[in-house]
């Protein structure tokens, strides 16, 4: 499907509507004028890496690059996994600073493990507002199809619409849904609307980054958007578009059973032990014996990873801003890029997680397009300062995050 300069006709407009009234005997038409706003749409493609976009340049997304606003590269946090990624972007803080550090992780004050969703059960694990319950705090109605942590009751709010997470939901009924929000009436239309796709992600860890299925999952999603955006032209909905993904994606080079570098029965002799695939997250309140399992992971490393102790972790991985300690491990190990951890052994072509400064193959996606963003190509940014953009855009005040609107400065109409 080709878009052939779809406007997005996103300044605040005049709706005149044709009202029969049944007040008198004589019907006649009544011209009521209602300002009409422009919600925001916010959609990732999870998984899907710069490398990809440029290497495979989708079409329709290739065109609203190219006709709207884009990046070098949208820096993801570390480290580079699906929620932390997801919610650093929804939120404008880094992990540490939301709470949800890795797609898995050990929290000492509740002694649980977190995984991902689970602060549909227990919202504390959240620890900073995602944009929708900014909004809805605000008066801003919002709606989220699948975000990450979206259906859950975040600090007492929900968004006005959402769904709860199914993973077999056929893809093009996100963005149907999407196209219902945003056909409500004034005072029942969304103005900021989340959407997220997983099939990218998930040909890419089954098959590979450059296999035909991940090229098809590209296709399909980008397919999808360009009906998407069809439709909206033909239904004259006006909004504003922004395209992100969360991460991006290497082939995997080599897998490290994680019993051959760690014996289990020092693992059991800890308090908490977190294989995360690309990380290992270690607990344990005794010093000296973290100092001895420290050194003798470092032994066993062979250039596979890197191993630090809280007190050597990287400024860059922002851990030292953490609201609390709690959920902070004592220990990481830090896979070296195309090398995973696996307790039990499972089949997987590709993957992410990895620090940014090691590979460029985790850099992500960002396009925006619309009559209230201008035409231009942006230097690479960090992704916090994504919910910058769409806090402006959606009308909602910020509340002291590290996001940024200066990367947007002169970009917007």
């Amino acid at each position: 499907m080709i878009i052939q300069r779809i406007k997005f006709v996103l300044s605040v407009g005049i709706l005149a509507l044709s009202v029969v009234s049944h007040s008198s005997a004589e019907t006649k038409p009544v011209s009521i004028e209602i300002e009409k706003s422009v919600s925001t749409v916010l959609i990732s493609i999870d998984g899907l890496s710069n490398e990809q976009l440029r290497k495979y340049k989708p079409k329709n997304l290739t065109e609203l690059a190219k006709t709207g606003l884009s990046t070098e590269a949208l820096l993801p946090v570390y480290p580079t996994k699906t929620f932390p990624n997801h919610l650093s972007i929804v939120t404008g803080v880094y992990p540490s600073q939301h709470g949800i550090i890795h797609n898995k992780f050990y929290d000492v004050e509740k002694n649980q493990v977190y995984s991902m969703g689970a602060a549909g059960k227990d919202p504390s694990w959240m620890k900073a507002k995602p944009i929708w319950v900014l909004a809805e705090e605000q008066g801003v109605k919002a709606a989220s199809y699948f975000w990450p942590e979206s259906d859950a009751e975040l600090f007492g709010v929900r968004p006005s619409y959402y769904f709860s997470y199914h993973h077999d939901t056929p893809n093009r009924d996100r963005t149907n849904q999407v196209i219902k929000w945003l056909e409500l009436p004034e005072s029942q239309k969304p103005k900021l609307i989340t959407t997220y796709f997983s099939i990218v992600d998930s040909a890419n860890h089954d098959f590979g980054s450059t296999s035909a299925e991940a090229i098809e999952a590209i296709t399909e999603v980008d397919t999808i958007i360009g009906e998407f955006l069809t439709t909206l032209a033909a239904k004259n909905i006006e909004i504003n578009l922004v395209i992100v993904s969360d991460h991006g994606m290497l082939d995997i080079d080599e897998t490290i059973k994680l019993d051959s570098v760690i014996a289990p029965e020092v693992v059991v002799k800890l308090d908490k032990l977190v294989e995360g695939q690309t990380q290992i997250f270690i607990n344990h309140k005794d010093s000296a014996y973290l100092n001895t399992v420290y050194q003798t992971l470092k032994n066993n490393a062979q250039g596979r990873y890197a191993v630090y102790l809280k007190s050597e972790f990287p400024a860059h991985w922002q851990l030292g801003k953490a609201v609390s300690n709690n959920y902070v491990p004592d220990l990481i190990v830090n896979a070296n890029p195309g090398v995973i951890f696996q307790t039990k052994h499972y089949e997987t072509a590709a993957t992410h997680g990895y620090d940014l400064k090691d590979t460029d193959s985790m850099e992500a996606i960002f396009i925006a397009n619309g009559v209230s963003i201008k035409q231009a190509r942006l230097e690479k940014f960090q992704n916090i300062h994504v919910f910058a953009l769409l806090a402006e855009l959606a009308g909602i005040k910020l509340e002291g995050q590290p996001a940024s609107l200066e990367v947007f400065k002169d970009v917007l109409k």
